[in-house]
């Protein structure tokens, strides 16, 4: 019996949102680096699209959150869809791994927390300067931040 509750508490502790945004972060860390050009090959065989062609930041977080067990918004590919991804959390209770939706003009993108500091949010996502790579935007930039 303290078997059967340990193993059920460890499982609803590996399947908790939490948990699930810090491998949503590991996961995206792994791809850190590549290129929509030099590493199109392996790019496209992992989001299913030519990213030298498609605005691709949605598609990746798309695969980040399969890869972590989460289940993407339907429109995965699109940055604004990810206002609907798991539950909204105030910007000033964020943590690493949670999703960002920032506005850039008139274009959203969207990424995963690595870390907040009183005026910037650093985000590491895909589509950023056509790469995998961390960048930061400004807090007021932030439209969203979701769990």
């Amino acid at each position: 019996m303290k078997v059967a509750a340990f193993l059920t508490a460890a499982f609803v502790a590996l399947t908790s949102p939490e948990t699930a945004s810090a491998g949503m972060l590991a996961q995206a860390q792994q791809y850190a680096g590549l290129h929509e050009v030099k590493h199109n090959k392996r790019l496209r065989a992992a989001l299913g699209i030519n990213p030298a062609r498609t605005p691709w930041c949605g598609h990746f977080m798309g695969m980040i959150a399969r890869k972590a067990g989460r289940h993407p918004p339907q429109s995965y590919g699109i940055a604004r869809s990810w206002l609907r991804f798991g539950a909204p959390i105030k910007l000033s209770y964020a943590r690493p791994g949670d999703v960002i939706v920032v506005r850039t003009g008139r274009r959203y993108h969207v990424g995963i927390l690595s870390a907040l500091s009183k005026s910037t949010a650093r985000v590491i996502g895909g589509n950023q300067s056509g790469r995998v790579q961390l960048s930061y935007f400004s807090r007021g930039q932030v439209v969203a931040v979701r769990r």
